[in-house]
């Protein structure tokens, strides 16, 4: 996706840093800012209503946080969400649960399979 900047004469003329507001510090907010923020001309920023960042995952699952489940068929990745299952089946044909393994496994984190199928770091 593109990232544009205002021409606007208030701003210097040293070309600045193109700024994106990531709303929202739970895990895919974390994750939007990390892949964001791996071109080093961007500019990321997370807003948070909360205290702190990721609270939510911090009561859920006891602080851990499943990141996929361990399906790499799409249609059958989209079953496990009932209340989903059609309206998944496009996003999960853009990022999987191989990919997301995949982004892990580049960043040197270790996935481990529980017996029903929820993958965790």
């Amino acid at each position: 996706s593109r990232i544009s900047m205002s021409n606007d004469a208030s701003h210097s003329a040293k070309k600045s840093k193109p700024k994106v507001a990531i709303v929202g510090g739970g895990p895919a907010g974390f994750f939007s800012a990390i892949e964001i923020a791996s071109n080093p001309d961007i500019q990321v920023t997370i807003y948070e209503a909360l205290p702190s960042v990721l609270e939510k995952v911090k009561i859920s699952g006891g602080g851990r946080c499943n990141v996929t489940h361990y399906e790499f068929d799409t249609k059958a990745l989209s079953f496990n969400y009932p209340r989903g299952e059609r309206e998944l089946l496009g996003p999960f044909s853009v990022f999987n649960a191989r990919d997301t393994v995949q982004w892990f496994e580049k960043r040197d984190v270790k996935l481990k399979v529980e017996a029903d199928g929820r993958m965790f770091p």
